[in-house]
């Protein structure tokens, strides 16, 4: 029977990986191993059809529609049925018990977290399944940092980043800019605050600050793009693959110093770009069973070469950042 499995298996990676995005799946990962799961009826994610159900992200659905055949090949008593209506849905039924796990484009916002443990009582788990990506196709990507394509900014450092949407900076001569550009104005523009993305960037940018006053939020990425793209003074941070013709992307210094990283996918995978983003696997402590299998196939070399081989391109998990989220599953 594992022998058929493995055969299985074998077969369907053979034709994730004659797509064309596929070979970037770091070939230290481990291959999967299939291991038998036990789910008592009665658990409230299991529906009335006898599917185990999965709410979540919209556009983790080609991703997940590829990863389950394949745990259906080594797990043939077990079906999952997805119902993806967006992120924003995940919680609430991973909470209720209605979802095994829950695939997400965003952290919990605080609001979701407060709402969650008023209900569970404890934190959820997570786990890291993937890079977010820089297609235009996608709708998760890393925040980039934009300024207008005349701005001859080379280079800005987190904690630069930190002073100017805290307030603390507003002139451009402050972050190393000279002659006519030294004493203009810095206008700071962003996704609302509130927004996955603004948390995102407070985490990674701000340790956690508030922003200032002066900082200009926008509902959609695009918006603050656009913004940037009209304003020579402007900086802006939005998700990277909104970029337009007018704007150009910062490379950034890590926390710490060193050289300035540029955002590309070898960055992203190298786990050196600042403001990378992730998509998610929630889930209930303690882990289900069949939450724990599913997460095993993601993080592993199968999985990911299910993830890379997504329209969206998401990137996979280096063998090192995987390892990092198996061994939460201990």
């Amino acid at each position: 029977m594992l022998d058929a499995v493995r055969g299985a298996l074998t077969a369907l990676l053979l034709l994730l990986v004659a797509g064309s995005y596929a070979a970037s799946v770091d070939p230290a990962l481990p291959r999967y191993e299939p291991r038998r799961v036990e789910i008592p009826a009665s658990e409230r994610y299991v529906g009335a059809d006898g599917a185990i159900v999965v709410v979540g992200y919209n556009d983790m659905r080609d991703m997940l529609e590829a990863l389950v055949p394949l745990f259906a090949a080594a797990h043939p008593d077990i079906r999952i049925g997805l119902d993806l209506p967006g992120t924003r849905f995940a919680p609430a039924a991973l909470a209720r018990g209605e979802s095994a796990f829950a695939p997400m484009g965003a952290e919990f916002t605080p609001t979701q977290l407060a709402e969650y443990r008023a209900t569970v009582g404890a934190d959820p788990l997570e786990f890291r399944v993937a890079h977010a990506s820089l297609d235009p196709r996608a709708l998760s990507g890393p925040l980039a940092v934009f300024v207008h394509r005349d701005n001859p900014l080379a280079s800005v450092t987190v904690d630069q980043l930190r002073r100017i949407y805290t307030g603390e900076t507003s002139r451009w001569g402050e972050l190393g800019l000279g002659g006519a550009w030294a004493e203009r104005a810095v206008h700071s523009y962003g996704v609302e605050r509130g927004t996955p993305l603004a948390l995102s960037f407070q985490r990674n940018a701000m340790e956690g600050a508030a922003f200032g006053e002066w900082m200009t939020g926008f509902p959609q990425s695009s918006d603050v793009v656009e913004k940037v793209a009209s304003d020579p003074a402007a900086i802006g941070f939005a998700a990277a693959m909104r970029a337009i013709p007018g704007v150009r992307v910062v490379p950034i210094v890590p926390r710490g110093g060193g050289a300035a990283v540029a955002l590309t996918e070898a960055n992203l995978m190298a786990g050196g770009y600042p403001l990378d983003r992730f998509l998610l696997v929630y889930a209930r402590a303690p882990l289900s069973p069949v939450a724990r299998e599913f997460l095993r196939l993601m993080l592993s070399r199968e999985g990911q070469a299910a993830i890379a081989a997504s329209p969206q391109r998401y990137l996979p998990l280096s063998a090192r950042e995987a390892a990092l989220e198996r061994a939460k599953l201990d």
